[in-house]
């Protein structure tokens, strides 16, 4: 009954742990997405009236984009994780990858 409750325990901690790193992954998201934009809008706001620098601001503009981009769909991959999301498009290659081994045998 005891090494139950301790397994019960354990589990319930790393879960717990699970859910802090995830709520610590999605503030540092939040804000370095913020302070990007900030960045984005006051520091390089004297750039964007040259036309030279014309270029640059559209990369600029680009990459300040693909960031919180590519980022949240990783940030969403962990939330998936974390909360024990399984797609359905993997679990029946999941099914069939097993039927296929146990078939092989």
């Amino acid at each position: 009954m005891e090494q139950s409750e301790n397994r019960k325990l354990r589990k319930a901690r790393k879960r717990v742990e699970a859910l802090k790193g995830f709520y610590q992954h999605l503030l540092i998201f939040i804000l370095v997405n913020v302070l990007i934009f900030i960045v984005r809008s006051r520091v390089l706001e004297f750039i964007q009236n040259d036309s030279p620098t014309k270029n640059f601001m559209e990369w600029v503009d680009w990459n300040i984009l693909f960031v919180p981009l590519f980022w949240g769909i990783g940030l969403l991959f962990h939330a998936a994780k974390v909360y024990q999301f399984k797609f359905p498009f993997l679990k029946n290659w999941e099914e069939r990858q097993l039927n296929k081994y146990m078939n092989e045998d």
